[in-house]
């Protein structure tokens, strides 16, 4: 018998499972199935009268159906935006699908270019192939190897967004898709889906799901009674699949994939991704600086944005209201100034906003990774004197008052 060793294409697929478990927390089947799926696409061995993957994402809002796409997108061609997504609540309407299809020759629309047309569907491909990023481009890429530029084939993904929204006209378009691979405009021109990635989410079953959760007034409980509470909401989730959407199309996908509700620590690790990702922002910024927020804080801020039912999308907002909004009136207030060290802190059930003044530095800023969630205070020349940290005023003379002069208050 012969061992089997992993080579470069092993690595690749290590590298996609792990951003997979970084970027889609709190998801380990939905990251292992679709690990395995890609696996077989960079194999080699998928049908190739097909698309390359067929997903279906089912699940509540805000546990990651998107952002899984997004980190598709990111791993194959290096941006988190290189798809193209169909949102689905457009064309709830049967005369809308015409703006997939396109209009005949002739007719009202028919020069304007479909949202399906091949061209539109590449241009990811090709902008990863000018700028050389994402596995597309990397040397003894398996997916170079399959796509390369000379073949003037192109990889592209496709995510129909919310598509229980959809008229069921283009469900039955799409049933084409998903079998043949192919599609005919409205112009006659084919479309060729075979190098596709195709992946539609739905939010079907989340009010079952929220009586469900509202039932068994789950939190943040851990255990067996978690793991079978999420069970419990995954059989749901597929019976109202399967009462909504045909068996003819439900039987089109490779996979079936149903999101569970996020836990207490799943939400821990979501907002060190938010914080590393204001982070970033800030070491982009006109007068860059960096960004400690201890636990204290971070507990005030999952507490306010917790709520089972939405997912993380509460808390991305509690983010925004309580971290990203202040450091912007003191960024516009001259109070954080270039290689500063804001420290977040909670005080009495208030955030508290501090400092820690930087000195001059002439270096270029360098972008730190996806995920970092710890930083160097050298790394913008930053140094600690162990005195005491300077509080930013709230009110007064301190700068605040021009702040509320542009964009009014904030500490509602």
């Amino acid at each position: 018998m012969i061992e089997l060793k992993s080579g470069m294409v092993g690595g690749q697929l290590r590298r996609f499972q792990h951003r997979m478990d970084e970027m889609v927390i709190g998801q380990p089947d939905a990251s292992v199935r679709i690990t395995d799926s890609f696996s077989r696409l960079i194999a080699g061995i998928h049908d190739p009268e097909r698309p390359l993957l067929t997903m279906m994402f089912l699940g509540p809002t805000g546990v990651g159906k998107t952002e899984t796409v997004r980190c598709l997108a990111e791993t194959i061609f290096g941006d988190r935006r290189a798809f193209t997504r169909i949102n689905c609540q457009e064309f709830s309407a049967h005369y809308n699908i015409s703006k997939l299809l396109g209009s005949p020759p002739g007719y009202v629309g028919g020069e304007i270019r479909p949202l399906l047309a091949q061209e539109n569907l590449d241009r990811h491909h090709l902008k990863a192939i000018e700028k050389r990023s994402g596995l597309i481009s990397e040397a003894d890429s398996r997916l170079g190897e399959m796509f390369p530029p000379e073949a003037e084939r192109y990889l592209n993904i496709v995510l129909f967004d919310e598509v229980e929204k959809a008229h069921p006209k283009m469900w039955n378009t799409l049933l084409g898709i998903l079998e043949d691979g192919h599609l005919i405009l409205a112009n006659n021109e084919e479309v060729d889906f075979t190098r596709s990635i195709i992946v539609l989410t739905s939010n079907v079953g989340s009010k079952v799901m929220n009586r469900h959760l509202a039932r068994n007034n789950i939190g943040f409980s851990t255990g067996h009674d978690a793991n079978q509470v999420d069970k419990d909401l995954v059989d749901a989730v597929n019976r109202e699949a399967k009462k909504v959407f045909p068996a003819e199309f439900l039987n089109r996908f490779d996979d079936l994939i149903t999101y569970g509700t996020l836990k207490e620590d799943h939400l821990y690790r979501i907002l060190d991704n938010q914080i590393a990702g204001i982070h970033r922002r800030a070491l982009l910024c006109a007068e860059p600086f960096l960004l400690e927020v201890t636990q204290r804080a971070k507990a005030q801020l999952v507490a306010e944005g917790t709520d089972p039912e939405f997912g993380a999308r509460p808390l991305k907002r509690v983010v925004e209201k309580r971290l990203v909004t202040p450091i912007s009136h003191y960024i516009c207030s001259e109070q954080i100034r270039r290689g500063d060290l804001v420290m977040i802190d909670v005080d009495e059930g208030e955030f508290v906003f501090r400092k820690e003044p930087g000195i001059d530095w002439e270096t270029d800023v360098t972008v730190l990774p996806a995920g970092t969630t710890k930083w160097a205070r050298t790394d913008l020349g930053v140094r600690d004197d162990g005195g005491e940290k300077k509080k930013m005023e709230e009110d007064g003379t301190g700068g605040m008052a021009v702040s509320q002069t542009l964009t009014g208050s904030w500490n509602d």
